[in-house]
């Protein structure tokens, strides 16, 4: 993309969940437009590693659950892009459900009524394609399409639902221009945490995982999605949600993608049903070897419900101009990333 910040863009930008995979490449994408960054971390030695080192960048400590820390690093914001969430946590054993709420609902609220004490203009709230009904290929869901009944059995999506009620209800009473852009499932450089891509990618990569269900979803580019905020910034409507879904591929696709940037064979593809005993089977692995596991039943229940999921990016792309990475340079350069790193091999000789 090309779009860069013209007269009257924020100045400085305070992010939330900084060090994750869509709020670090949201810290990038405004240092490179020369504009200043807050970024509010709770580990500051780890965001020294994982973010730029630029004149342009503050570390602020805190945590988006403590009102009090949040409300200092606003001090001479501009915009606020939040992309802090309980998420990565929640598709692994042993989820706090309270820390969940905390996260992506009650902080939600604070951050509103902080920002509006500051006079921050806009605040980008980043919110999930899951809290959009499934769609089908012919008729994909869009930002208008209501969540399907049960979409509160998974307890992620039911507070990103929650929230975006929260933004309703506090937009009724003024203050800031609050856009909503709600990504699909992320992948990219820049994935430390990692997340369920990150994992699923260097499990592959290292030929840890021998089969993948056979199902899809939508793949999104972290950097795409990174842009679309910053975009939502300059110009996405209060209280409008904007869809950035990527494209929808198959997981033999997608495996396949990886394998050829690791220079490793592919998985196979297994029946779901088979997926999910596999996906039991890791978790008891990792117990005892007192490490998360590559995949979690948790996890393949929602590669499932992706494989039914079909969502149209149409009013990003229109109104904000969002545009796609291919897939093939998503998962290159994040190749590339996990090898400087030391995380993945270097490429075999052909």
């Amino acid at each position: 993309m090309t779009e860069t910040w013209g007269n009257g863009a924020p100045g400085r930008v305070l992010v939330t969940g900084a060090t994750g995979l869509l709020g670090g490449n949201v810290v990038r994408a405004l240092l490179q437009r020369g504009t200043e960054v807050v970024a509010l971390v709770r580990d500051q030695d780890r965001a020294a590693r994982l973010l730029p080192a630029s004149d342009g960048l503050r570390l602020a400590v805190g945590d988006v659950t403590d009102p009090r820390s949040v409300r200092a690093a606003l001090t001479g914001v501009d915009a606020v892009v939040h992309t802090a969430a309980y998420f990565r946590e929640y598709y692994q054993p042993g989820a706090d459900l309270d820390l969940l709420r905390r996260t992506n609902v009650a902080a939600v609220e604070d951050l509103l009524r902080a920002a509006t004490d500051a006079s921050v203009p806009v605040v980008v709230q980043v919110s999930s394609t899951t809290t959009l009904g499934l769609g089908a290929r012919d008729r994909p869901a869009d930002e208008d399409t209501p969540p399907d009944a049960g979409a509160g059995r998974n307890a992620y999506r039911a507070s990103k639902i929650e929230a975006e009620e929260v933004i309703a209800r506090f937009l009724r009473g003024g203050g800031p221009r609050v856009p909503l852009v709600l990504p699909a499932w992320m992948w990219g450089p820049g994935d430390a945490g990692p997340t369920s891509a990150g994992r699923l990618f260097l499990a592959v990569a290292r030929g840890e995982l021998r089969a993948v269900p056979r199902a899809g979803n939508h793949v999104v580019d972290a950097r795409d999605v990174a842009e679309a905020c910053l975009l939502a910034a300059l110009r996405g409507e209060s209280g409008r949600r904007y869809a950035v879904a990527g494209r929808w591929y198959t997981m033999a696709d997608l495996c396949a993608g990886i394998a050829r940037a690791a220079g490793v064979a592919p998985p196979r593809q297994v029946p779901a049903n088979a997926a999910l005993l596999v996906a039991g089977a890791l978790e008891a692995q990792a117990r005892l070897r007192g490490r998360p596991p590559v995949a979690t039943r948790a996890g393949v229940q929602v590669l499932r419900e992706g494989n039914r999921r079909h969502v149209s990016s149409a009013r990003a792309e229109r109104e904000l101009g969002v545009s796609f990475r291919p897939l093939e340079k998503t998962l290159g350069d994040e190749a590339e990333w996990y090898r400087a790193g030391g995380a993945i091999p270097p490429m075999p000789a052909s």
